[in-house]
């Protein structure tokens, strides 16, 4: 397959921008990655693929293994939980993202022994490319006429019908790879976590963000069958969009750097996983990092050029963390102003919830007169993105204690100054902010989530060509649609909080 200019920026999204800025040709620098096993995109790999037909093999092998072996099927895919019920598996909290990668590396080393390739890398499904459910996934007899042990009769998305680009498109792959720090980009630590004790990893009191809320859980509940519930790996396909999720860090990893704090890169996940001799493996967070060192990669390698953070950059960053790691209603940090309302009220398909604030007055002055902010992804140059960013204050929404009914058939639609807001209001709106959803097993069974949206794009574009006047409430909409197979639910935040962060 021809590498266009379309696959270089989708697929690997910014590794484009490494590509220019690292000072070597494009083929040369591809040339100089070692001989370390490939994650390959699914698109374009055939049903008798080597990739595809060694993991046919071994979902097959594994499925066949006595009800007593570790390695069975339904064993291994009980260490991330069964039915709702949570095992190791972390989800709502900055564990999120290395967890993942270290249970989808343990698959990748199992798959190898049992079939005797070594050879063999994870390939990844990015559905922003291809956001139709891989073909290889959806036959249920091969074409020699074999069943297919990647079909899974349960899955309720229609193969016929893409992935929504609210989800999966090239306007959220940019929003995630752009965010920053990495507790605004991965999640961030559990409410209150004091300590290095097993019990956080699985405490999901963090607020999320993009990357997890967004496609993560939207593509898991749109799937159906296991994936929305914590018995998600029985389902083949599990892999391969966590593999997306994976790659999606490594290549933000190309330009930002890990939270550096203990109390995530020390964190060790004790007995959570096997090596292939069957005996437990138990890395931390900071063992983590690079996917070449556990036996992969995605194609690029960290030796690209990373342009240095300026001053303001870095400041800008550091107050980030600071609001996220707190309560940011409890952030008394210079340069940050901070606002809150209580809410009762719970939004409906055909209700939506209005959550009017008072701004305090002069604060979004600088934010409506900057222009919007160009695309990273457009101008292939993150760097510049990230230090246009930093000239003008950010402004964070965070949504607390969200209860959502029917979480695994709803999706959160947000809206910014939409007074006439219903549920057929298209996403490609003006007033559109983005869109949020729970795991559907996180309904009922887990604290209820919070999530962080960056309104400063959306405040640009409602308020900029008006002009926002001082001490001007803002109002922010929800309105829950269907997701899936099903009829939305209602969705009620307990409380809206605002934070304007200036460098």
């Amino acid at each position: 397959m021809s590498i266009t200019r379309r696959h270089v920026i989708v697929q690997g999204g910014v590794i484009a921008a490494g590509l220019l800025t690292s000072g070597l040709p494009g083929t040369k620098a591809f040339a100089q990655i070692p001989s370390i096993p490939w994650r390959r995109s699914l698109q374009g790999l055939a049903w008798n693929d080597p990739i595809i037909e060694t993991y046919r093999d071994a979902v097959r092998l594994l499925n066949a293994l006595p009800a007593s072996d570790k390695f069975n099927w339904v064993n291994l895919s009980k260490i991330h939980g069964s039915g709702d019920v949570v095992k190791y598996c972390p989800h709502g909290n900055w564990y999120f993202l290395p967890w993942h990668r270290a249970y989808t590396a343990m698959y990748e080393r199992i798959v190898r022994h049992v079939t005797k390739n070594n050879d063999f890398a994870m390939p990844f499904w990015d559905w922003t490319d291809n956001p139709y459910l891989p073909e290889v996934f959806t036959m249920q007899k091969t074409p020699d006429g074999k069943d297919n042990p990647l079909y899974v009769s349960s899955r309720t998305w229609p193969i016929t019908q893409p992935m929504p680009d609210n989800i999966v498109g090239p306007q959220v792959l940019n929003t995630i790879l752009t965010a920053k720090p990495y507790e605004v980009f991965g999640t961030t630590r559990p409410e209150g976590q004091n300590s290095l004790d097993p019990s956080w990893v699985t405490t999901s009191s963090g607020t999320q963000g993009t990357l997890e809320y967004t496609p993560h859980n939207q593509v898991h509940n749109n799937i159906g069958g296991w994936m929305p519930e914590m018995s998600s790996p029985r389902d083949p396909i599990f892999f391969m969009h966590h593999c997306n999720i994976d790659r999606i860090w490594a290549t933000w990893n190309l330009r930002n750097a890990n939270s550096t704090d203990r109390l995530w890169a020390d964190m060790p996940f004790t007995d959570n996983f096997y090596d292939v001799d069957g005996n437990f493996w138990s890395p931390k967070v900071s063992d983590l990092y690079v996917p070449e060192e556990l036996g992969y990669n995605y194609g690029f390698r960290t030796y690209f050029k990373v342009a240095a953070a300026s001053a303001k950059t870095l400041a800008l960053n550091d107050k980030l963390t600071s609001v996220i790691a707190a309560t940011a209603t409890d952030a008394a940090i210079a340069g940050v102003t901070t606002t809150s309302t209580d809410n009762s009220k719970a939004a409906t398909e055909n209700v939506p919830l209005s959550l009017p604030i008072k701004i305090p007055a002069g604060a979004l002055q600088e934010i409506v007169r900057q222009p919007p902010l160009p695309s990273g992804m457009d101008t292939m140059d993150f760097g510049a993105a990230q230090e246009q960013a930093a000239s003008a204050p950010r402004v964070l929404a965070f949504l607390r204690d969200v209860e959502i009914t029917s979480a695994s058939t709803t999706s959160v639609r947000v809206f910014l100054g939409k007074n006439d807001l219903k549920a057929d209001t298209p996403v490609t709106d003006p007033h559109y902010v983005g869109s949020f959803a729970v795991l559907g097993h996180d309904g009922d069974h887990h604290r209820k989530p919070s999530f962080v949206l960056d309104l400063t794009d959306a405040i640009q574009r409602v308020y900029g060509g008006r002009g926002q006047t001082d001490g001007e409430a803002i109002d922010l909409q929800l309105i829950p649609v269907g997701s899936g197979a099903g009829k939305p639910g209602a969705v009620a935040p307990a409380k809206l909080e605002i934070a304007i962060v200036s460098a």
